[in-house]
């Protein structure tokens, strides 16, 4: 009897020692949710949202041998969850969406500015990511004495003392429009320091969001079979409602969202290289264009042979967000966090003159005026060359995008997936301070040929324009026409295989590459077939010469303006500038070939007319003669028309010819 009261006794005092620790570890810890807001773009089908910071400080810390208790981190957004992720089997699954313990990897915490000072704890750790998905990692306490107590402090069931490598990143489960963290362990820091929970590189669909503030939730709830309340620990913390981002148009909707000029180009010989305009592309607003990685660093293996890791948390200003290798569930070689690349700029150029070829300049240029364009490459590309002088992500203020070659999907390295371009001392027809390196696009398909350029450097806190110069080659008197050019970012496709990627919002195509006739018009200013005068018309293609001068054939079409009669005195139309019918064409179009003559006498087609003729020949270098006589009076005059330029343009008067 003594033994089994003794039992009994015993059993009491385990229970109220059970009890005490379990008050001890349920005590509540002060903590708040800090929502770091990111400018997402409509566009984009994998935007990272902003971080969510919960900071806490208080409750009791956990003493050596103690079992930390755990509790599932839920993150809930508007739209699907597009963060890279494991595809096998189903929902949910494992993603590059993580959950820091106090910002393993940085030297300085970005939410308190402490830092780390006890080497392998805290925000001085080494990123260790916990690989049991579906109960977290099993930790315990140790109480940490020395110069730093704002650490993850915790040592395994076997070892008597502190060590280093505690999980401290966990890995996020999707489903839908929700990432849970499973199993997280919870480590009161005490009254004298502070602990943070960061929830990082989460990807939304914002495609399918409505423009604005977007609005999410997060939930802080125990993990099967943990007693007590755990997450009662993290106060009203564990039930948080807010935004962590706002949904805007990258490309900017106001004023030109973007641009496509071209002066014009005529086939009247050959066009080796000719000038024929740029595209554009603006921000609509700061960041929406961005590196792959942060300015200044290297963003890609091959320029240094070095893989460079981002890791700090929470910017909005690369494709990437926080980089940590080696997480386990994606897809081999993956980097959690790393995009594939910079923001790509895709212009698709469509209804090509057939037999004309596109050149596109190599890098960006800059405007001075609208007759003045240069390239402000002078710290990136050597122009005798086409190869890169300075890092790419240089800091250096001026803002940066380079063609590549492949496809607009292909995650590619740089310089090597750099296209090679032509450096030349300017293309015909281009109005340049400075050399242009410029690449020959290749076969046009059907009419249509893409560019894609990557941006390697960008100002993140102004909004920017890329513009790139647009050349062609054409044959002489090769097809003419206007191509159209769509402009949005790249990649687009049905599903979001790349980071980034995005919808195809470039609308209608613009007016881009203007390839017209080459003309020439002349303008007969008097000619009359009545009161028994008659006019004689000869235009002579002079494009066959001793100097050189390229050999055209082409057609001459004679139009006429002006009013007929019936008699001598009584005209059936009135008005200065009445044509003899509907087009105002008397004359069918006379083929004329190079070094030959064509004729015409006003009387076989426009009887009783008097007024002006205009004689618009296909070929540079026409040149005419009018004979107007009178056979009965025996008179007669003759003399040489006008040359007027093509295109004509000469203001907006009711005189102004509209058929050229």
């Amino acid at each position: 009897m003594a033994a089994f009261r003794r039992c009994i006794l015993a059993l009491a005092l385990l229970a109220s020692f059970a009890t005490l620790v379990s008050a001890q570890n349920q005590q509540s810890m002060s903590c708040s949710v800090t929502p770091y807001s990111n400018n997402m773009r409509a566009e984009g089908k994998n935007e990272l949202i902003g971080d969510l910071v919960v900071s806490c400080t208080g409750g009791t810390p956990v003493t050596a041998g103690g079992t930390l208790a755990k509790v599932n981190f839920t993150l809930t957004v508007p739209q699907a969850i597009t963060s890279r992720a494991t595809t096998s089997g189903t929902a949910p699954f494992a993603s590059e969406a993580l959950l820091l313990i106090d910002d393993p990897g940085s030297s300085t915490n970005p939410i308190d500015g402490s830092g780390g000072a006890l080497t392998g704890y805290g925000n001085n750790a080494t990123p260790a990511v916990c690989a049991n998905l579906t109960s977290g990692c099993t930790s315990y306490g140790d109480a940490i004495t020395g110069n730093d107590t704002n650490v993850y402090n915790v040592i395994s069931a076997s070892t008597p003392g502190p060590t280093t490598g505690a999980a401290n990143a966990y890995q996020g489960q999707v489903s839908g429009n929700t990432v849970t963290f499973i199993g997280v362990p919870v480590a009161p820091p005490g009254t004298t320091s502070a602990r943070t929970y960061r929830i990082t590189n989460v990807r939304m669909n914002a495609t399918a969001a409505t423009a604005g503030a977007q609005s999410v939730s997060l939930a802080i709830t125990n993990t099967t079979g943990q007693t007590g309340n755990n997450a009662g620990l993290f106060g009203s913390a564990a039930a948080f409602a807010g935004t962590l981002g706002t949904v805007a148009a990258g490309l900017s909707s106001t004023g030109t969202k973007w641009t496509a000029s071209s002066p014009g180009l005529t086939t009247c010989s050959a066009i080796s290289v000719g000038y024929a305009g740029t595209v554009s592309f603006a921000e609509n607003f700061a960041s929406a264009f961005k590196t792959r990685q942060l300015p200044g660093a290297a963003q890609y293996s091959a320029q240094d042979g070095t893989t460079p890791t981002q890791t700090i948390e929470g910017t909005s200003l690369t494709e990437s967000g926080y980089e940590l290798p080696g997480v386990g569930n994606l897809p081999a070689g993956t980097t959690a966090g790393l995009a594939d690349f910079g923001t790509r700029l895709k212009a698709v150029f469509t209804n090509i003159p057939s037999g004309a070829r596109v050149f596109v300049s190599f890098t960006n240029v800059e405007r001075q005026s609208s007759t003045n364009i240069g390239i402000p490459n002078s710290n990136y590309i050597d122009n005798t060359n086409g190869n890169l002088k300075a890092a790419v992500g240089s800091t250096a203020s001026t803002s940066f995008a380079a063609l590549i070659n492949g496809t607009e999907t292909v995650a590619e390295n740089l310089p090597t997936s750099l296209a090679t371009p032509t450096a030349t001392a300017g293309p015909a027809g281009s109005p340049v301070y400075a050399n242009y390196d410029y690449v020959d696009l290749g076969t046009v398909t059907n009419g249509s040929v893409t560019a894609v350029w990557e941006v390697l450097n960008t100002n993140p806190s102004a909004n920017e324009t890329f513009t790139f110069a647009v050349f062609i080659s054409q044959a002489s008197q090769g097809t003419t026409g206007t191509a159209t050019v769509n402009l949005s970012y790249a990649p687009t496709s049905s599903t979001a295989t790349t980071i980034p990627s995005f919808a195809d919002t470039s609308g209608s195509g613009l007016s881009s590459i203007a390839i017209t006739s080459c003309r020439t018009i002349l303008l007969f200013p008097y000619v009359t077939s009545a009161a028994g005068f008659d006019t004689g018309l000869a235009v002579s293609n002079t494009t066959e010469d001793l100097v050189g001068t390229t050999a055209q054939s082409g057609t001459c079409s004679l139009y006429v303006y002006g009013v007929t009669v019936s008699t001598d005195t009584a005209p059936t139309n009135n008005g200065p500038f009445s044509p003899v019918d509907a087009a105002g064409k008397a004359f069918p179009a006379t083929g004329v070939p190079t070094g030959q003559t064509a004729v015409w006498l006003l009387s076989q087609s426009a009887p009783g007319f008097t007024g002006y003729a205009l004689a618009a020949c296909n070929f540079q270098y026409a040149h005419g003669f009018a004979f107007v006589y009178s056979p009965g009076l025996s008179a007669a005059m003759g003399y040489l028309p006008l040359v007027l330029p093509s295109p004509v343009s000469r203001g907006a008067s009711p005189e102004t010819p509209s058929l050229f």
